[in-house]
């Protein structure tokens, strides 16, 4: 009993300044806490300011929060320290799972109360935005009673950085969920979070005058519904299985898979390790598939694109063997079907590693990870070469042997 009621205690600390302004509010975690407010003037003419706040504890690298339904196409705003004392609201275009862009359509306004407040443990953002009822992606009615939003968060050392355009490392998590703006309304068009604010900096609107501001969330905590951080929370997982299962299919199997052939001549154990590589492919090709559709990626992006061509190119692969093998079955040499297959297949799997390094750089991945797999690709593709010239080598070995034995029994002069 103790420990719940510590609980609500410090939910309340986290969110009890956001009921104090009127408007509508929602904490993702008991610490991460996002309140929206519209003007009267605002709500009723579907364009004009709206307030918006971010509050998190210093212990964050960044927080964002949006204006829609995913990731792909949101408006998204991010806060992080900017090394003075004050905060960084950067304005960036969301487009899909990768890092967002910073975007100069959006107009913010950082106000005041604004900057590293709590004796250095909260850091606070209080915006005005003139003009995001629309943006190049997705619109937000002001008068809807389920606007959709979204939000992340990354915890770490501080950025301590004003540039609009810094770089953001991978979210820890994020969520989603809607308002009803219609108990957002304030009737005056000031930044409405000053009251709720400890100090802090920043320019902007003057406090408020305790003016009857409708819609008060009242003391009940988050005024928002959330309902969508159940399918959110499964992306990383999504992607980071696709990642790598496909990262060891083009890059191991595929190759060693290669490498049998000609380095061992068997032809049984090659067929087999292929087909279990094209299956772990396909598997890998789902997984993907249905990351791309829950960010909203789909085919927006480079790696999509070029990815799903590489696959569905791998798909004739098999064809190719067979025939290759129904070749070499009737003449006991190598045809031009026979060399067809192999540089199809060798050409795809380079394409494919490449295709991967443009994921890692679509997932922002980190620099280890990039380096990891360029040298475990650069590793397997050495042996493969080799493995490649040696069993080149062993074929004519054989086939001066044959042709020496073939010339002996004719009576031919050998060379």
């Amino acid at each position: 009993m103790q420990g719940l009621f510590s609980s609500a205690v410090l939910s309340a600390l986290a969110c009890g300044t956001l009921s104090a302004a009127a408007t509508v509010s929602q904490c993702v975690t008991d610490n991460v806490c996002y309140q929206v407010g519209v003007p009267e003037a605002s709500s009723s003419s579907n364009s004009g300011n709206i307030y918006f706040q971010l509050r998190a504890p210093t212990t964050y690298t960044w927080v964002a929060f949006g204006t829609g339904t995913r990731m792909s196409g949101a408006n998204i705003f991010v806060m992080y320290t900017d090394g003075a004392g004050n905060v960084t609201v950067s304005a960036r275009k969301g487009t899909g799972h990768s890092e967002p862009k910073h975007q100069t359509d959006t107009k913010l306004q950082l106000l005041a109360g604004s900057g590293v407040v709590d004796q250095g443990d909260t850091m606070l953002a209080n915006v005005r935005c003139s003009n995001c009822e629309s943006w190049d992606g997705g619109s937000l009615q002001l008068q809807s009673t389920s606007a959709s939003f979204i939000a992340a968060w990354k915890q770490g050392s501080s950025l301590d950085s004003k540039a609009l355009d810094a770089s953001i490392s991978y979210h820890d998590s994020h969520d989603g969920f809607t308002f009803d703006l219609t108990k957002a309304t304030i009737a005056d068009d000031t930044n409405p979070f000053v009251e709720a604010s400890n100090g802090g900096s920043g320019e902007g609107s003057s406090p408020p005058p305790n003016s009857g501001n409708s819609g008060n969330s009242g003391n009940s905590g988050n005024s928002g519904s959330s309902g969508a951080s159940a399918g959110l929370d499964e992306i990383p997982k999504l992607i980071s299985a696709h990642g790598i299962l496909m990262s060891i299919v083009m890059v191991i199997l595929y190759p060693l898979g290669s490498f049998l052939m000609p380095m061992f001549g068997n032809w049984k154990l090659h067929a087999a390790w292929q087909m279990i590589s094209f299956l772990a492919m396909w598997a890998a090709f789902a997984l993907g598939v249905v990351a791309a559709q829950r960010t909203g990626i789909n085919f927006d992006e480079t790696h999509t694109k070029f990815g799903t061509v590489i696959v569905a190119l791998f798909g004739v692969q098999p064809i190719g063997g067979y025939l290759h093998h129904r070749h070499f079955l009737k003449h006991q040499t190598r045809g031009l079907v026979s060399h067809g297959h192999i540089w199809y297949g060798r050409i795809l799997m380079v394409l494919g590693i490449i295709n991967g390094g443009l994921g890692l750089q679509l997932a922002v991945a980190r620099q280890s990870l990039v380096i990891a797999y360029a040298v475990v690709a650069a590793v397997v593709f050495t042996l493969y070469i080799g493995g490649a010239f040696r069993g080149e080598y062993k074929r004519h070995m054989i086939s001066k042997r044959e042709d020496r034995r073939r010339k002996t029994a004719a009576g031919e002069p050998s060379d």
